[in-house]
């Protein structure tokens, strides 16, 4: 290793290869600050460069693509409520609530510099424990994949402190919408309710733009409010946030890179696993978990180090194996056979130059980050500067092409559109809109995992609970998930002088609230059970199990609801919303996607723009100055897509019968 490290690290001063860098990181960033457009994406789109390119170059230019757009998911996640990458989800938590406190700039700055710090100790655990990492990633069947899974789920108990019936809730819905198209086990459709496209099942990143961004859209918009949030830019804001990360985040930064360094390296695992388990455990052990979710510095830190340090682990089994960690990995790993480069062991000798030089341009990536990163918040910032109304239908639009440009498909654009009104809901109700995200992402997993384990099972005439705890990993997985689901109930009943108090595992919301989720859950699972019959073998094993909990949890939220309204318990009232507006955008946006395969997309998002322009003008401008404004607009975000969207990356747009 200490032969190639030095030439390595001299290939990095190349004018070539400090370009290559710099625009690898810029584009990567704007492409996951997009929502919808994702690293894989981002790094598959540039992937005929490299042709034209050798392949060191192209590795370089790849690799901070990837970095890139992994960071650049937090900038939507922070500014507009909305994972840029699935990666940036638990970015959420504490991102946006630190953008409401006009602290933009803080939350801006804080994932920068924690990207940046997982980043590094990422390639670190790439360059100095390949070799034990990758035996260890050996050790990973399905049904340690299973305990991983379900020690990710049990951050839900965590996530949803205080109202832990709701969240585990929410986690069951998401995994039973996982469920939705071809049964792995069987190979027959499940769950399409006779509409055939929806054997490709629910695609994660229309979902959670739905959930995160639409739904966000609709709560904004019938706010009444002039902007996004209110900002006033923060005197030296990254000293500041370095000074605090320094000081107080230490340990948060470190543990959550290792444990992204150690998720990332597992096949399917990926930074939405690694940043939710960091995001827990972070708030697990702090003195004062209850600070978590209302914007604070030290939930940026651990979400954003953990999801940039998977890269680094996602690299490992595929360099030493020939195995990708990751979407992004396996398309690095086409380009290295393209080029005739043999991933294992042996590559680092026999194409150590070349292997070197990528590692080593991981840590001038994610140092040159820092740079790129301060000018662009710069810019994105100025984002809250716009009027509320323009930036809420310019998200609906950025949805739609972000959408469709995943899978070319209009299913995945009703998608956005359906969970974005079922996030409303949720919201409305007391559900948990990133609980219903993690079993979305998780039930895939969970769905192969829990079928293969039994498959085993019966191949070799054991138990499948033999099975499941049948190694020291899978021990030591199910101990902590055991430990994780036990110890927040158990802190939530004691006060802090120890006592034990009243057991409160039911939501403090009002009983219509309550009520409301317990029919919402009884008719998810009615709606699901109709679909049961036509079901066989293990492809309806999980289905069952989640149906019966769904209906219990309904239940007991329905008797909750009437227990408080017997007692008449009185709560808060909400933040006042205009159902007007809210109902105004809704009718909008599924007029935008009804007429969108007749007319194509750009005659359509013109026709959107300029109606809800129009429709949510500000009373106190005239006739003349709103017309202006819409054209203005219209033009404006037409002009962004086709350069931004068609003519860069080459996304491609619906088209329509009659345009």
């Amino acid at each position: 290793m200490l032969e190639f490290i030095g030439p390595a690290a001299l290939h990095l001063f190349e004018p070539v290869h400090i370009t290559l860098m710099l625009a690898g990181l810029t584009g990567g960033i704007v492409v996951g600050s997009l929502p919808g457009l994702t690293a894989t994406m981002g790094v598959a789109l540039m992937v005929p460069a490299t042709f034209a390119m050798d392949a060191t170059s192209g590795l370089i230019m790849l690799g901070a693509i990837y970095a890139g757009a992994i960071y650049g998911g937090a900038n939507a996640a922070v500014l507009i409520c909305t994972p840029g990458t699935p990666s940036s989800v638990a970015t959420t938590f504490d991102g946006w609530p630190l953008c409401r406190k006009g602290k933009a700039d803080i939350g801006l700055y804080g994932s920068l510099l924690s990207s940046s710090f997982g980043g590094i100790i990422g390639t670190l655990m790439l360059l100095f424990l390949t070799a034990p990492l990758a035996r260890f990633a050996l050790k990973f069947g399905a049904p340690e994949i299973l305990w991983l899974c379900l020690f990710g789920l049990s951050t839900i108990a965590v996530m949803s402190s205080g109202n832990m019936l709701k969240g585990l809730l929410s986690g069951a819905i998401g995994i039973l919408v996982s469920c939705i198209g071809l049964d792995p086990h069987e190979g027959s459709p499940r769950f399409i309710f006779g509409y055939a496209p929806l054997v490709q099942g629910i695609s994660i990143i229309p979902a959670m733009i739905g959930l995160f961004s639409f739904s966000q859209v609709l709560f904004l918009l019938g706010s009444h409010k002039p902007y996004i949030a209110d900002y006033c830019p923060t005197p030296r804001a990254l000293h500041m946030v370095f000074s605090t990360l320094a000081q107080r985040c230490k340990l948060i930064l470190l543990r959550s890179s290792i444990i992204g360094g150690f998720v990332g390296m597992l096949p399917g695992a990926g930074g939405e696993i690694a940043s939710i388990i960091a995001y827990n455990e972070s708030k697990r052990w702090d003195k004062r978990p209850e600070k978590y979710g209302s914007g604070i510095l030290e939930g940026v830190a651990a979400s954003e180090s953990a999801n940039n340090a998977v890269i680094g682990g996602a690299l490992i089994p595929m360099l030493t194996l020939g195995i990708p960690g990751s979407a992004v990995a396996a398309v690095i790993l086409g380009v290295l056979l393209a080029k005739g480069i043999q991933p294992g062991f042996k590559v680092f000798t026999v194409s150590g130059d070349l292997v070197y030089t990528f590692i080593m341009s991981q840590f001038a990536v994610n140092l040159l980050m820092i740079p790129v990163g301060f000018l662009l918040v710069k810019l994105m910032t100025r984002l809250l500067k716009i009027r509320l109304t323009i930036v809420a239908i310019a998200i609906v639009v950025f949805s739609a092409i972000g959408a469709y440009a995943i899978g070319n498909s209009m299913l995945d654009v009703w998608v956005v559109l359906c969970f974005g009104f079922f996030g409303h809901w949720c919201g409305r109700i007391g559900l948990d809109n990133g609980a219903v995200a993690l079993g979305i992402i998780l039930g895939v997993m969970i769905d192969h995992s829990v079928g293969r384990t039994t498959q085993l099972a019966l191949a070799l005439d054991g138990s499948v609970l033999q099975v499941f705890l049948n190694s020291p990993v899978a021990l030591v997985l199910a101990a902590l998930t055991g430990i994780s689901l036990l110890v927040q109930p158990f802190l939530a009943l004691k006060d802090k002088s120890g006592v034990i108090k009243e057991k409160n595992l039911l939501p403090t919301a009002s009983p219509l609230a309550d009520a409301l989720a317990g029919v919402t859950a009884l008719v998810i699972a009615a709606i699901f059970a109709a679909q049961l019959d036509v079901l066989e073998g293990m492809g309806r094993t999980l289905p069952e199990l989640l149906l019966a909990f769904i209906s219990l949890c309904g239940l007991l939220l329905l008797g909750n609801g009437a227990r408080k309204y017997l007692r008449k318990v009185k709560v808060s009232d909400g933040e006042a919303v205009s159902g007007r507006r809210i109902a105004i955008v809704a009718a909008g946006s599924v007029i935008y996607v009804v007429i969108m395969p007749w007319l194509g997309f750009y005659p359509a998002s013109m026709i959107f723009l300029c109606g809800m322009t129009l429709a949510l003008r500000d009373q106190r401008a005239s006739r003349r100055q709103t017309l202006r404004n819409a054209l203005t607009v219209t033009a404006s975000v037409c002009l962004l897509v086709w350069i931004g969207f068609t003519r860069l990356l080459n996304v491609p747009t619906p088209t329509g019968v009659l345009f």
